[in-house]
C-alpha cells in the first residue's frame, strides 16, 4: 500500500539465505513469491498502481543492519542512484533499533526515514512481548555498543551463523 501510494517507489524485499535447513533459499525472494501467492499485488487497489513491476530482492542480508544498508545498495544498482527517502516496514518492535541505530549509523537523514510497524493479527500465536524482550536483549543491546555489527562477538557469529551457504555480497 505504501508503495502503490508513490508511483515512483521502489519495493524492495529483503533477506538472505539465512537457514540452513530451508536450503539455499533466500528471504527477500521468499517474501515476493508470498506476495505473488497470496496475489498481494490486487489488494486495495494495488494492480492498477503497477507495484509488482516497481518491486525486486536483496538477497545477502543477514540481519536489520544489513537488511537496511544492502537494500539501499540494491536500490542503487536498479536505479543507478541512490534513494530519496526510505521506508523501513517491519515488525512494531524493532521500530527503534532501526530509527534510532541503523539509519542513524547510515548517518541517514531522520526526515527522510520512514518507519512502518506492522505485527501479526491476534490470533495468530505471535507473543508480541515476548518478541519484545527478544528484540531487547538479543538484538537491539549488542548493536547499541557495535552500530555496525563488525565488531562484537555475538553480532559476528549471528552474521556468519546466518550464512550456512557462504554468500557474498557484490
Amino acid at each position: 500500500e505504501i508503495s502503490a501510494d508513490d508511483p515512483e517507489a521502489l519495493l524492495i524485499f529483503s533477506g538472505g539465505e539465512t537457514r540452513g535447513q530451508t536450503g539455499p533459499v533466500n528471504e527477500g525472494a521468499s517474501y515476493f513469491r508470498v506476495a505473488d501467492a497470496l496475489n498481494l499485488w490486487s489488494e486495495a487497489g494495488l494492480a492498477s498502481n503497477d507495484v509488482r513491476a516497481r518491486t525486486t530482492t536483496e538477497e545477502f542480508a543477514t540481519d536489520s543492519f544489513e537488511n537496511l544498508l544492502f537494500s539501499i545498495c540494491r536500490f542503487r544498482e536498479v536505479t543507478g542512484r541512490y534513494p530519496e527517502k526510505i521506508t523501513v516496514v517491519s515488525f512494531t518492535f524493532k521500530r527503534a533499533r532501526f530509527e534510532a541505530m541503523h539509519a542513524a549509523a547510515l548517518r541517514w537523514p531522520g526526515d527522510r526515514f520512514r518507519y512502518a510497524g506492522v505485527d501479526p493479527p491476534p490470533g495468530t500465536g505471535f507473543d508480541l512481548p515476548e518478541a519484545a524482550e527478544g528484540e531487547r536483549l538479543n538484538a537491539a543491546r549488542p548493536f547499541e555498543g557495535d552500530p555496525y555489527g563488525c565488531h562484537t562477538p555475538v553480532l559476528r557469529r549471528k552474521r556468519a551463523e546466518r550464512n550456512p551457504f557462504f554468500r557474498t555480497p557484490p
